[in-house]
Formats: C-alpha cells, sequence, structure tokens
C-alpha cells in the first residue's frame, strides 16, 4: 500500500528555476500513461538544464558560513548557527583551519545547551584538525570546565529514559522483530502483518535500521546522509563534496562505498534534480549495483526476469545478513501504479537519468541499448518502490519552516497496512523504525499502523491517499456514528484518567513513570474504544512515544561521545 499521500508536483525551492520549468512542462505536456522514454527524451533535449557545475570547496565560502554561524550563536539561535557551522564545515578545503574552528564553535553550543559529552567530542575533533594554536587555550579551559562537570554528575543522561529496543522476546530469524508475527496476504490490501499471539500495550514489536535512508536538502547540514540520524547534528563531513555530512567515520566509510561513491561527483546536479525525496530510486539502484559487484549485465539479468515477483522478507535469515538477498527481496515487491502519481513519478527517473549518465563509471557500464533501457526502466522502478514504500519523518528546522522530510527503507517493516485506527505506532526517527503498541492485539488480528493522522487527530487537515481506506473508522457514516460503536467511561474509569492527568502534570514523577502510567491506562480500559476522553489519552500516548524515542536517541548519542573521547 502506498504509504504516501500524492507529491507535490513542482520542485523544493533549492531546484534551479530551469529545471522546475523543464518538470512542469512535462508534466503538463506529456501524458502520465507515456513511456518513460518520452520523458526522458524531453529531458535530453535540454540537457543543458540539468548539466549544471559542480560547487566545489571553498576557505572563502565556509569564512563567510562561519561568520553567518557566529551570528546566529550570539543571538542565541543556537540549531541555526550549528547549521551554518556545518555548512561551513562542508566547503572547508582540506587541511583548512576552518574546519577545526567549526568543531570548536560547535563545541561551544553543546557547552551553553549542557551538552557536555558533544561538546567534548567536538573539542577533541578540533584539535584533530589543526586547531590554531594561538587559540588552543581557550578550549582547553573549556574541556576542562566540560570534564568538570560530568565528574559533579552535569550529564543529561542521568535523567530515567525508556530503552526503546524490541521489549518481548524476539524472532530467532529476524532478532529485531518480536517472536510470534507472521506475514499474510490479504485480497483487499496485498501483504500485511499478523499477530500470532497477544501483545500488551507499550510492546516494542519492532526495531529495524533503514536499508537506505534520504535527507531531504534542507535537512543536509543537520542530519546523516547515510542513516539520517540527527545526532544533535554533531556531524563530520564528507571530504571531497560540499552536500554531505555524516553521524560517524562508520556511516561515511560506508556510505561511500554503497553509493555515494557514485553521487560524490554529481552531488550538487543530483542536488538541483532531488524533487522532496525523490533521490531515493537512483539510490536503491546504485547500491543494488554495488550489491552485484558493479556487474551491469548480472544485475540486469536477475532484475529483468524478477520484477514484481513478490518479495517476501520473511524467507531471509538475518542472523547472517546478506544485504544481496534483501535487496532482491524488495526489487520483487509487486507495485500497484497509482496514475495519480505516475506522471512525476516517471520525471523524476528521467530526470536522474540524465544525471546518472555522467558519471563515468556508470557510463562505461552502458555499452549497449538495452544497459540505457534498463537503467531508465530500473530508476523508474525503484523509485515507485521507494514511493511505495518508504517511512517518512517530518522536521521543522524552525517556528517558520513548513517541513522537511527523512525517509527510510526498510524491509519488514514496510509490509504494515494503514488504518484511521490503528493499533501501532510506527516511528523512524534516527534511521530506525519502531513499532509501539497503541493498544492491545489479539492473535489472529492485522498489525495497523497510520500512515496520516488517526482518527483522533482532530486538529489535522484531512489528507488524501492514492489508495480507499477501508478501515472500522472510514466505513461509518461519521463521526458520531463511530463514537456510538464504543462505551461511556464508567465512574472508575473517569477517576482513573483524573488521577493518570495528575500524573502527567506532577514533576515528582519521571517520563518512565508516566509512559507505563498512560500504557497501564490504555490497557485497562480499552474496552470502552473508541470512546472521547480515551483518543485523547491516546493522542498524548502518541506524543510521549515520539518524545521518547527521541530522547532514546540523544541517550545513546552521548554515550558515543563518551566511547570516543575517552577511548
Amino acid at each position: 500500500m502506498d504509504k504516501s499521500p500524492s507529491p507535490k508536483k513542482t520542485a523544493g525551492g533549492h531546484v534551479p528555476p530551469d529545471v522546475d520549468i523543464l518538470l512542469s512542462r512535462m508534466l503538463s505536456e506529456i501524458a502520465s500513461d507515456a513511456d518513460i522514454e518520452t520523458y526522458r527524451d524531453m529531458v535530453l533535449a535540454y540537457e543543458e538544464v540539468v548539466d549544471g557545475a559542480e560547487v566545489a570547496k571553498s576557505d572563502i565560502k565556509a569564512e563567510q558560513l562561519r561568520k553567518a554561524g557566529n551570528r546566529l550563536y550570539h543571538a542565541r539561535k543556537y540549531k541555526e548557527a550549528l547549521g551554518k557551522y556545518n555548512e561551513a564545515m562542508c566547503c572547508a578545503e582540506s587541511g583548512s583551519e576552518h574546519l577545526a574552528i567549526c568543531y570548536a564553535n560547535r563545541s561551544a553550543i553543546y557547552y551553553e545547551q549542557e551538552e557536555y559529552e558533544l561538546a567534548l567530542l567536538n573539542m577533541a575533533l578540533a584539535k584533530e584538525h589543526n586547531y590554531p594554536a594561538k587559540i588552543l587555550d581557550k578550549l582547553d579551559v573549556r574541556e576542562q570546565s566540560c570534564r568538570k562537570k560530568l565528574e559533579q554528575g552535569q550529564s543529561k543522561n542521568i535523567a530515567l529514559c525508556p530503552r526503546m529496543g524490541v521489549t518481548v522476546e524476539v524472532n530467532p530469524r529476524v532478532p529485531f522483530l518480536a517472536k510470534g508475527i507472521a506475514m499474510r496476504q490479504y485480497p483487499w490490501c496485498n501483504r500485511g502483518l499478523e499477530a500470532e499471539r497477544d501483545f500488551r500495550t507499550g510492546d516494542v514489536i519492532l526495531d529495524e535500521k533503514a536499508v537506505l535512508s534520504i535527507v531531504d536538502v534542507p535537512l543536509k547540514y543537520y542530519n546523516c546522509s547515510h542513516c539520517s540520524a540527527e545526532n544533535q547534528h554533531s556531524l563530520i563531513p564528507c571530504p571531497d563534496c560540499v552536500f554531505a555530512m555524516y553521524c560517524s567515520e562508520e556511516c561515511l566509510e560506508r556510505d561511500k562505498r554503497l553509493v555515494h561513491r557514485f553521487e560524490c561527483g554529481l552531488a550538487t546536479k543530483l542536488r538541483n534534480v532531488s524533487m522532496y525525496t525523490s533521490n531515493m530510486g537512483p539510490k536503491l539502484f546504485l547500491y543494488g549495483l554495488t550489491l552485484f559487484n558493479d556487474d551491469l549485465d548480472q544485475m540486469m539479468e536477475y532484475c529483468e526476469q524478477s520484477v514484481n515477483a513478490g518479495g517476501d522478507p520473511f524467507t531471509l535469515d538475518y542472523r547472517v545478513y546478506d544485504p544481496l538477498a534483501e535487496f532482491k527481496e524488495l526489487h520483487k515487491t509487486v507495485l500497484n501504479t497509482n496514475t495519480e502519481i505516475e506522471g512525476s513519478l516517471k520525471a523524476c527517473a528521467a530526470l536522474s537519468y540524465a544525471v546518472l549518465i555522467k558519471n563515468p563509471a556508470i557510463n562505461s557500464s552502458l555499452t549497449t541499448k538495452s544497459h540505457h533501457r534498463f537503467l531508465l526502466n530500473s530508476l523508474l522502478h525503484y523509485t515507485r518502490v521507494a514511493c511505495f514504500l518508504m517511512w517518512n519523518s517530518h522536521v521543522n528546522l524552525s517556528t517558520t519552516s513548513t517541513g522537511h522530510v527523512l525517509s527510510g527503507l526498510t524491509s519488514v517493516g514496510s509490509l504494515i497496512n494503514h488504518s484511521c485506527d490503528p493499533n501501532v505506532a510506527a516511528i523512524y526517527m534516527g534511521g530506525r523504525l519502531k513499532f509501539v503498541l497503541l493498544r492491545p492485539i489479539r492473535a489472529g488480528e492485522q498489525i495497523l499502523t497510520a500512515y496520516g493522522p488517526t482518527w483522533y487527530d482532530r486538529n489535522h487537515p484531512p489528507v488524501t491517499y492514492s489508495f480507499v481506506c477501508a478501515c472500522p473508522f472510514c466505513a461509518q457514516p461519521s463521526m458520531q456514528h463511530w463514537l456510538a460503536t464504543g462505551r461511556e467511561l464508567s465512574l472508575g474509569a473517569e477517576r482513573n484518567a483524573d488521577m493518570l492527568l495528575a500524573i502527567l502534570q506532577d514533576e515528582a514523577f519521571n517520563d518512565v513513570d508516566k509512559l507505563h502510567a498512560i500504557q497501564q491506562y490504555i490497557q485497562r480500559h480499552i474496552r470502552f474504544h473508541p470512546e472521547d476522553t480515551l483518543s485523547r489519552i491516546m493522542t498524548t500516548y502518541r506524543l510521549y512515544l515520539l518524545e521518547m524515542v527521541k530522547k532514546d536517541i540523544e541517550r545513546m548519542g552521548r554515550e558515543a561521545a563518551v566511547a570516543r573521547v575517552f577511548e
């Protein structure tokens, strides 16, 4: 089932006007059911539009950005300042002192935010990258202060935070999934997940790392280009281009080996044709090419024979991870063509094709018309797969931001279907997808999440999906009819709701206590569902889950920083 509402048909603000005009022409002049070659031919007719010069590293630009970051720092706009410092780091030339100074400047922000572990990590990075000796004393004073505060127990990791990994017995073959969950075929929605045993409210039944992640262009200097983790924006730059940052050396090296080696020399061009998260399609193709050892013929032979054959990730043994086998299951995904967005997908695939053929390694492999046709069709197929299976997380960089998107492609987690009355919260954050039970699930029930707002998100504007929702809520003619299928709260349930509210407002209770109190209330009183008070509690519960996952990720980031500094 397509997880996304129909995408906008115009490019993001980062896209050059000429590319935006070309995209608009394709969508207005070419029928959505036309061959992909028709879209490609129009793009190649205006090849100069997508053939922009690559942005090179520049110390002059780096200094300008760093000074802009300083102004934001002094205005106490720390998040925006981090973005400018990170962009400056990406622009800094090899061996430049600007890189070291930006690390030091980031440490000043983390010090002000009382993130002492991250401050220490960034001071260590500054010293590793030739921080100017004439101002080293200032950095040493800050480092000594950080160490002293941590020795005194002034770490944000002291606060209790629930661990958000799988909390029940795991599947022995799929250790990131709870035991007792299976894939089923449903006539109305193809594949889906079903419980084979009972689960309780609050059970974390999935904690899956994304196969690939995509970072929306405005977030390039805030999130890891490989895993999409925020890592409190404590990122390191790609040494060769200005549009990629990473949360660790491991992510940098892995992305370079799997995908970024193709993208790096085309970073500006790919950025210019990226429509929100459309570049997941070419990224998935490049990932597959790497797994086939750059053998385009071998990849073509397999993929052309197995397209739409029907993938089943439960056939894989994740104890011995085989990325090629997982890729093949993703490739075999059965797709239902969405006519509303087909033209947009073809236009994005054609633009990606025009850019990728400029990569020397890829171009040298395209020795026949069949190769070119395979590349073009693959880009379209994987753009469809991405649209069909991706998970999105929306991020606001500021109070005036319209929201940007982080996207991840998962294997097992992609099987879950939609309901406006979900029993699971699906949270994609930090490059991982987690399923947490919103209410009890009995053996034999389908496991369902909401791709957009739930029925009780009443202030959320309505969302139009590319499918007809057949959930119990949508089967009712009105909200009143839906609520009539539930029961009024008993006096005991009302008293317990008042007690729960008191706990949530009492600072004496920590996050773990509050989360458990909500879960216990829902588990005990779900028999009244759907009901107005209960729905408001579930709204609060979902917000708490988001916050707890975020805090758990931040905790792990601090622990990684400590390990790095004190290794």
